[in-house]
């Protein structure tokens, strides 16, 4: 009986430490801004992936479906820190629910993870070994769970709604222009451009333009339509209308101008005005044509003349340019397992023991030095 238990022991503790031993070094968290959202509120979502090292070998590949019947998701980007010799990657998003009711959200991340044996392989330059080798790994985060309630607007934020009208008397035929600005923190992806109708006004409207980016609290910024009305007689515009759902009172908000009136006296004939735009359009022409040929004639001098300046730093480009991006050593030793390249073997293998102790900055200067003497030796093989 004894020993029967003593063999059961000896199974339990061969099953844990087997258990132990086979958990991946990192683990991945989920923090949100909110669990209770209306449909189109934007929620701002974190996926944190930590390490228990440095953990220069591990690649992590989250690309997300950003759009499809239930939500839109946008990226607020990646946020990566080294503490303790420990790594962590923050994937920041914005996510906007479509559907009401109790919605789930799965996503995956791939990981792929090198060895230095594969390193090893590559530095030593044995036969068949062509590239770095990844094992990948498929891995489930945390599910998205967030209660959407429904609402009837196609706007949802918080905004503030401005109509100002250049002038209320002019002459017939002579334009009045209209300018419809909405400001604030919502969704202007989904504003429409507005239609006027007014009898006996000709409407010139332009495109309504976004200026806007994207917050932890979705979008931020303005929305301008232009209009130039042209009429005969007095005419009214009539207050312009904006509805939304309002995410802070919780309820729908209409917002309203006030009305225009414009008065129009008679000047010219249409026949009358048509002429005096046709002297307009000439003499235009010809002011424009003389500009345009100074601005070409100054462009060709000048460019003559910066042909002389050949020593004018240039701002990195390629590949350089991504290695200066990079904010971390492990993050500069992960590019260069990526590229491939076994010139930079010996260079992971060296700061991979400094551990710590590495110097990004040094780093950086001996991937340079490497990429240029190549570079140099390669222009003057084309020169010989």
């Amino acid at each position: 009986m004894r020993q029967n238990r003593g063999r059961l022991l000896a199974l339990v503790l061969l099953f844990m430490s087997t258990f132990l031993f086979a958990v991946e070094p990192y683990t991945w968290s989920l923090t949100m801004s909110k669990n209770s959202v209306y449909v189109d509120e934007a929620v701002e979502i974190e996926y944190t992936c930590s390490f228990q090292d440095q953990a220069y070998l591990h690649v992590i590949k989250f690309t997300p479906e950003q759009e499809n019947e239930a939500y839109r998701l946008l990226p607020l980007g990646v946020i990566e820190k080294t503490r303790d010799g420990r790594r962590s990657d923050t994937y920041r998003y914005v996510l906007f629910p479509k559907k009401p009711g109790q919605q789930s959200f799965d996503f995956h991340a791939l990981m792929r993870k090198t060895t230095k044996a594969s390193i090893e392989n590559s530095v030593i330059g044995r036969d068949n070994v062509e590239d770095y080798s990844f094992i990948d790994t498929k891995v489930a985060l945390p599910t998205v769970v967030l209660d959407v309630s429904a609402h009837q607007e196609s706007l949802t934020g918080q905004f503030s709604l401005n109509v100002t009208l250049d002038k209320n008397e002019v002459k017939a035929y002579e334009p009045v222009h209209l300018d419809i600005h909405v400001q604030g923190e919502g969704d202007f992806d989904q504003m429409q451009d507005i239609v006027l109708v007014i009898d006996g006004v000709k409407v010139f409207s332009e495109v309504g333009e976004k200026h806007y980016k994207l917050t932890e609290n979705g979008f931020q910024g303005e929305w301008e339509q232009k209009f130039s009305l042209v009429g005969a007689k007095n005419f009214t515009i009539k207050p312009i209308e904006l509805s939304y759902f309002n995410i802070v009172k919780r309820e729908r908000v209409l917002l309203r101008s006030e009305r225009f009136d414009v008065s129009v006296k008679e000047a010219y004939t249409k026949e009358e005005l048509l002429d005096d735009l046709e002297d307009q359009s000439s003499s235009w022409w010809s002011w424009s044509y003389l500009n345009y040929l100074f601005t070409f004639i100054l462009g060709v001098v000048l460019g003559r003349y910066a042909l002389h300046f050949k020593d004018i730093k240039k701002s990195p480009e390629g590949f350089i340019a991504e290695i200066e991006a990079c904010s971390s050593v492990n993050t500069l030793l992960t590019k260069l397992v990526l590229n491939g390249d076994t010139r930079f073997s010996p260079l992971i293998q060296k700061y991979d023991a400094l551990g710590s102790k590495a110097s990004l900055k040094e780093l950086k200067k001996e991937i340079v030095s490497i990429v240029n003497s190549d570079t140099i030796t390669e222009q003057k093989g084309k020169d010989v």
